[in-house]
């Protein structure tokens, strides 16, 4: 149909772009591409939204096999959009024959709204099991989208004392021929049985049913004796075809699934995993045990839904899924299943697992324990033990060894047939025990170069983390520049919480910690909070060249020099500076002086007329000896400024202003001098250059003469020329 609406649209195209409208042309081409993708999609998408509008749909059947006098209940969970219809199938006869009608309503007084907008339909056991058992239509509508959507589910009461039980009441395949008789609890050999799709009669074999099954998507099959097709003795079985095959999804079944785990099923229809009742998660990834069911784990049995247990129960999710069992739970009443014991121990120990079952008939079947619930990983999984052949009846147990237990793994035990047969799974709900773990930290009791003494509170269960008992602590050091934990002693609880680690390096910061120890192998918690201390260093020795005066106002002034070599990271921290009355050594007073960096300190207080005697000591972590001491009198009267001594200060002040300024006078005449005799100097230079000039003019006349007299040729020559012997005469 594209391809013919394409030729169409090319050859109308073809004249518009003849006619010079290109561009409208594409624009024509774009939108005609674009509602070929509507028209084609809005279908699936409309499937789609409708699938969604249903995923948190789900039904808990109180038993899904009836015994007499038995009340029993389908409970739909669903939202606030949507509303619940209750249908039951009859035998109904028609020109002599028996059919089966599906659409009838159930009387509405027995259909009541509970909590969280669920719709709960009784049946009274009164009435007998035959009114009880049967194929019953849940069709749910939901009003949450512009159109009103609605999706049915059928649920089956098998009655117990049927003589044909099927292995389950719900199957879904990818095509009608993977049904078997044994799946509908008849023998292979036997051909007794009639067949009934969807309540249509088909006398013939079992293949023509098969047949008949194959071109439709879904039907209740039925296989029962000649004679006996409404005394409910037969076999009653839902099978869903899917459109797809388990692993696409889609109109065309082009869409590739997800991964389901844990036994999810990829839904046809909207492309997402369907989980089994315990399971839930986008993938089926997330596991939460018995009693627990919904998509997202979020409904469960208990006291307020009238079923403490889902024990006995089914659980039914919207097609494909169909109705199972609840986790851990098996058989067509959902009464046998598996079951586990473990022996706690401490975390990383080897602990034995026990899977067991109660399945009555158990020949062919393996019980194994894995990591992981899912039937495809289960064969070769890391961490998969085989426990062994099949079992030789019900009640069979299988102890398994674990080594290394720790406290995130967890454990399933899997009953099934075949890699790919998965008829149960247990989620074993192992555990081990907490490891007591301090929550205080340790106190110093002391310290000195060499070595530390810590203790630390008891244990106390409810206050600090993990599981009683605790019968031991053990004490650890590090170095905290490097080096590894050093465990100390193992003490019992009956002996005093602390402990001293000596030789020790000195001046050198350690980490303190301990660890309890609760019963069993392997025990011991991690070690709580830590406390960082350092030990101490030699003391240091005292300052040296130790003075001492007395200022005017009768305060001490003292002053040190700092030790040559610390020995100590610290550094000085402080000094101290101490003095007692001479001749009284015993009443000795103190008086630290602020920062190691501080080489004096004024001292206040002294009495006067007294002699004193001071000393002072050096501080890193721990104070030196104090040093040599050093004696000083403190006079009797203080020194007291008057107002003559104020008088003799500025006479001094004075006196000294005109020493100044005499020597500062006789520095200027210093400098005139020198700078006139500069001056003369230059004078006399300038005399002698005009004397020289006049004595060579001289000469040159007088030269001239010379050569004049002599006749001399030339008559004349220049004054440079004249001879030294001339020049000496001359001069």
């Amino acid at each position: 149909m594209g391809i013919l609406y394409g030729s169409i649209f090319h050859h109308s195209i073809g004249n518009i772009i003849k006619r010079g409208t290109f561009v409208m042309a594409h624009l024509v081409i774009v939108s005609l591409l674009c509602g070929l993708l509507l028209h084609n999609t809005a279908g699936s998408s409309q499937r789609w939204r409708e699938g969604q509008a249903f995923t948190d749909v789900a039904i808990l059947l109180s038993h899904p096999v009836t015994i007499e006098g038995q009340t029993e209940t389908i409970t739909v969970y669903k939202n606030e959009n949507q509303s619940v219809q209750f249908f039951k199938a009859l035998y109904v006869s028609s020109g002599g024959n028996q059919r089966l009608e599906f659409y009838h309503p159930v009387p509405e007084a027995s259909v009541v709204l509970t909590a969280n907008y669920s719709t709960r339909l009784t049946l009274p056991g009164s009435e007998g099991t035959r009114a009880v058992s049967g194929i019953y239509t849940v069709r749910v509508s939901d009003t949450s989208h512009d159109t009103i959507t609605t999706q049915e589910m059928r649920v089956i009461i098998q009655r117990r004392g049927a003589r044909y039980r099927p292995a389950s009441t719900h199957f879904t395949v990818e095509n009608a021929g993977n049904l078997s008789k044994s799946l509908l609890g008849v023998e292979p050999d036997d051909n007794i049985l009639r067949w009934r799709l969807d309540g249509h009669f088909y006398s013939a074999t079992f293949a023509d049913a098969q047949e008949a099954m194959a071109l439709k998507t879904s039907g209740v099959f039925e296989g029962f004796e000649a004679g006996e097709y409404t005394h409910y003795n037969h076999a009653v079985v839902n099978v869903i075809v899917r459109n797809c095959s388990f692993t696409s999804w889609g109109d065309e079944c082009s869409e590739e699934c997800p991964k389901c785990f844990n036994g999810g099923m990829c839904s046809d229809r909207t492309g997402l995993c369907q989980c089994p009742p315990g399971v839930s998660g986008q993938h089926c990834e997330q596991v939460h045990g018995r009693n627990i069911f919904g998509q997202r784990g979020e409904y469960q049995c208990n006291e307020n839904e009238h079923i403490p247990t889902c024990w006995g129960s089914q659980i039914c999710y919207p097609d494909p899924f169909g109705c199972v069992c609840p986790a851990g739970y098996t058989g067509l009443d959902c009464t046998q299943g598996l079951f586990s014991s473990f022996n706690k121990v401490n975390p990383g120990q080897s602990t034995t697992i026990t899977c067991i079952t109660d399945v009555l008939d158990f020949s062919g079947w393996d019980m194994i324990l894995s990591r992981s619930p899912n039937e495809a990983d289960a064969t070769g999984a890391s961490g998969m033990y085989e426990i062994g052949g099949p079992s030789n009846g019900p009640g069979t147990s299988r102890p398994i060894t674990v080594d290394d237990a720790q406290p995130t793994d967890v454990y399933f035990c899997l009953l099934r047939q075949t890699e790919t047969n998965l008829l149960a799974w247990l989620d074993t709900s192992f555990s081990t025990y907490a490891l007591p773990v301090f929550s205080a930290t340790p106190k110093v009791m002391f310290r000195n170069q060499t070595s530390v003494t810590i203790s630390w509170k008891a244990w106390e269960h409810g206050i600090d983390f993990g599981d009683p008992p605790v019968i031991a602590y053990i004490p650890h050091i590090r170095e905290a520049a490097y080096g590894d934990w050093i465990r100390g002693p193992y003490l019992p609880t009956t002996a005093q919480p602390h402990h001293s680690f000596g030789n020790l390096t000195t001046d050198t910061y350690y980490i303190f910690s301990v660890s309890a120890v609760r019963s069993g192998t392997g025990g011991e918690g991690p070690r709580g909070p830590v406390v960082i201390l350092k030990t101490l260093c030699n003391a240091p020795s005292p300052p040296s060249d130790i003075q001492v005066r007395v200022t005017h106002t009768n305060l001490v002034n003292v002053t040190w020099k700092p030790p040559a070599v610390t020995y100590c990271s610290t550094g000085i921290t402080s000094y101290t500076i101490y003095y007692y009355v001479e001749g009284a050594p015993g009443d000795i007073e103190s008086l630290a002086a602020a920062g190691g960096t501080t080489t004096w300190i004024l001292v206040g207080g002294p009495t006067p007329g007294i002699g004193y005697v001071f000393s002072v000591s050096s501080t890193t972590d721990q104070e030196s000896n104090t040093s040599l001491s050093t004696h000083v009198n403190i006079p009797a009267t203080p020194f007291v400024i008057t107002q003559d001594y104020f008088v003799l200060v500025g006479a001094s002040v004075i006196g000294g202003c005109l020493i100044v300024i005499a020597i500062l006078t006789s520095a200027a005449v210093v400098i005139l001098g020198y700078l006139k005799g500069r001056r003369n100097n230059n004078e006399d230079k300038n005399v002698d250059d005009a004397s020289y000039d006049a004595v060579q003019d001289e000469l040159y006349e007088q030269t001239e003469a010379v050569e004049m007299h002599y006749t001399v040729t030339p008559k004349t020559r220049a004054r440079d020329s004249v001879s030294s012997e001339e020049y000496d005469y001359v001069s």
